[in-house]
């Protein structure tokens, strides 16, 4: 093979190679709002791996938010991809890189998301629950009845939870500490460690702690922590028309017959 053909075929691979590259920019880069969505003919959603998420049992799928984002999916015309993740950082920094276009979950609305990603409207406003064992009546008397009584304890909850903002604020507030330990577990996995008494404390949406009652009976939600929050889903900061699609669905959906047939299933 002569030398001006080495260099043909060393120009091309080089050539095919920028190329590469830059088709590989384009497509990450590139913002999923929804006429990608539309033209892509699916939807690919992120929520956590419990009965208020996604759950799948034999042939069965179910879960609260999986059931309303379907309707959603459905509504659009589109295929919906679930992927299970229960690390909501995780879930951000996915979305912030495209490889989901929606978190189906439920989120605080608070500042320290603002600029990273959009909030949908309100699903729901809940304070969030001290959750702590008792076995009869006999032990009430020593459970925690006051916020301030957490002083010099801790509390358990998952890796990079939105709680912790809430437990450190608590902190601030009774002027003491509360430590705080991060376990790569979710938030069910946890209460069921309270329950069987391998961890003492733990919180969780209060709406979440009242079905997860039912299963653990031993367990004690009467204590509130902060003030009730706005809970919501989420998509990339630039996907304005997915967000806008997202509201006007929710906005019809949440109240309608349909939405109290799967929330009654589910609370």
């Amino acid at each position: 093979m002569s030398n001006k053909i080495k260099i043909v075929i060393l120009i091309s691979v080089l050539v095919s190679l920028v190329l590469l590259g830059f088709w590989f920019s384009y497509f990450k880069n590139k913002i999923n709002d929804l006429p990608d969505i539309i033209a892509a003919g699916r939807i690919t959603v992120v929520t956590d791996s419990t009965s208020l998420g996604f759950s799948v049992v034999g042939d069965n799928v179910s879960g609260f938010q999986y059931e309303i984002v379907k309707a959603f999916a459905d509504s659009l015309g589109v295929e919906l991809v679930i992927v299970e993740e229960s690390d909501l950082k995780a879930s951000i920094e996915g979305l912030k890189n495209n490889d989901y276009q929606l978190i189906a979950d439920f989120i605080p609305v608070t500042s320290e998301w603002k600029n990273e990603i959009l909030f949908t409207m309100p699903l729901l406003s809940s304070h969030q629950i001290l959750v702590q064992r008792y076995v009869n009546d006999s032990t009430k008397d020593i459970l925690i009845k006051k916020q301030f009584q957490l002083a010099n304890d801790t509390v358990f909850i998952p890796i990079h939870s939105p709680n912790k903002i809430i437990l450190k604020h608590l902190s601030d507030q009774i002027a003491d500490s509360i430590s705080i330990i991060e376990m790569n577990l979710s938030v069910e996995q946890i209460v069921r460690q309270v329950a069987t008494k391998k961890v003492k404390y733990t919180i969780c949406g209060e709406l979440f702690a009242q079905r997860l009652k039912l299963k653990y009976p031993n367990i004690d939600i009467s204590l509130p922590i902060g003030f009730a929050q706005h809970q919501a889903w989420a998509v990339n900061n630039k996907s304005t028309l997915l967000l806008e699609k997202l509201n006007e669905f929710l906005g019809d959906f949440i109240g309608s017959s349909a939405y109290w047939k799967i929330y009654r299933k589910y609370y």
